[in-house]
């Protein structure tokens, strides 16, 4: 459907019923005339209003809604969950690489990347920390954990940059216990069931 057919099919109908009939004055005819004026201006302004709106509106991005993302606290849990499961298996690689010098330039710039999303995890641990855990007992030992995994990654990067893979694995299970720890920490369980 075009746009004129739609200003006057809108315009039309409404011009229409104020027109004055033969029999009416001559004031009648003023009213009628600046009613049409009245009416074609805010319709036309309408129907700029809506014209423009579609051309020119971006569609808003909902991606949570969509189902493209996870929440934020959501999203922040499943990346320490996706920490707690690689770890061990980077920590196999890099002791059965180092054991046999089977690791490469790119891998060891694959590690540096990886104590990034070590220090990142403590950034969701600090998270968690503030959000999910209430009692001041717990509370006090997480952030220790959020703080002492921040210094972890940040003491991963010396061996990388020397290719001391043993260095790098005593790290990487350093930071393996405190994230076994923290996860301990968010267990509302007691011990004696």
């Amino acid at each position: 459907m075009k746009i004129s057919t739609v200003i006057a099919a809108l315009i039309l109908p409404s011009a229409s019923a104020f027109a004055p009939s033969p029999s009416q004055s001559q004031s009648t005819k003023l009213e009628a005339k600046s009613s049409r004026r009245q009416i074609l201006t805010q319709t036309t302004a309408t129907l700029a209003s809506i014209a423009a709106s579609t051309i020119f509106s971006k569609p808003a991005l909902a991606e949570v809604a969509n189902g493209d993302s996870l929440p934020e606290g959501a999203a922040q849990f499943k990346r320490l969950l996706s920490l707690k499961e690689d770890l061990p298996a980077v920590i196999k690689r890099v002791t059965e690489g180092g054991a046999d010098g089977s690791i490469d330039k790119k891998e060891w710039d694959a590690l540096s990347d990886f104590m990034r999303k070590v220090y990142k995890g403590g950034d969701d641990m600090k998270a968690f920390t503030k959000g999910s855990i209430y009692e001041p007992e717990k509370k006090k030992k997480a952030e220790e954990d959020y703080k002492l995994m921040q210094k972890l990654a940040q003491a991963g990067d010396p061996p990388i940059s020397k290719e001391d893979a043993a260095g790098l694995v005593l790290v990487l299970k350093k930071a393996k216990f405190v994230l076994e720890d923290f996860f301990d920490l968010l267990s509302d369980v007691p011990d004696e069931i």
